[in-house]
């Protein structure tokens, strides 16, 4: 059984708009969604050549499946981590990627967050994080995600990106100073990717996202 020490973290509303996904904190300040940040400002070079080669009909079904994959399995993980019973796991995409990743979650304890709306004033960005808990006894910023495939380091730095906005807002909300961000990654062959991020890299990431939200904001200034 998990243990659950929930902070407390303020309710956000989600919006979503032609621009992306907004949270509104309060009803008065809106904020854009780290997503929309990261999606907005990323190179798509490599996608757009992908899609033109494989056509926009069968680039649409595969990201529908990937979509859906990760939905299931981001669900299984949080009803398993609320200490929900899971009774005849089946054979889809979703719940083979939970079958891969639940020995790691097994390595989780004292969850502090999960499913959480979080937004930084300094940041001025929100978001929801997937876990906040002890990992391996360290607080540990979680991040669950979907691969068809191994990832290489170098295509996952918008993850480092993502986590690094989480690790400033939950610290920023709640003084609570987490040790590491953990991107956890559940590939279709059955392996796990654990990439971690700590220490001085975090501060790297943390520069590098303040510098793809100054690209965002002066778009949508234009």
């Amino acid at each position: 059984m998990f243990i659950h020490n929930w902070v407390e973290l303020p309710k956000l509303k989600q919006i979503n708009t032609d621009e992306g996904r907004r949270y509104a904190i309060n009803e008065e300040v809106k904020y854009p969604s780290i997503t929309t940040v990261l999606g907005k400002t990323k190179d798509l070079t490599a996608l757009k050549k992908w899609r033109k080669r494989v056509g926009d009909e069968h680039a649409k079904k595969v990201t529908a499946a990937a979509t859906s994959r990760g939905t299931s399995m981001h669900k299984l993980c949080e009803n398993y981590l609320l200490n929900e019973t899971l009774d005849d796991l089946g054979s889809t995409s979703g719940e083979l990627l939970f079958r891969g990743i639940r020995p790691y979650l097994d390595r989780i304890n004292n969850v502090r967050a999960l499913e959480s709306g979080l937004f930084s004033h300094k940041l001025h960005v929100a978001g929801t994080v997937d876990c906040v808990a002890d990992y391996d006894g360290e607080l540990t910023i979680i991040d669950f995600k979907t691969a068809k495939s191994p990832k290489r380091e170098s295509y996952i730095h918008d993850y480092y990106m993502q986590g690094a906005f989480y690790f400033t807002s939950f610290y920023e909300l709640t003084g609570l100073l987490p040790k590491q961000i953990l991107v956890l990654i559940s590939v279709q062959d059955g392996s796990i990717q654990e990439w971690f991020v700590k220490g001085k890299d975090i501060i790297y990431w943390t520069e590098q996202l303040r510098e793809r939200i100054k690209t965002y904001e002066s778009s949508q200034a234009k």
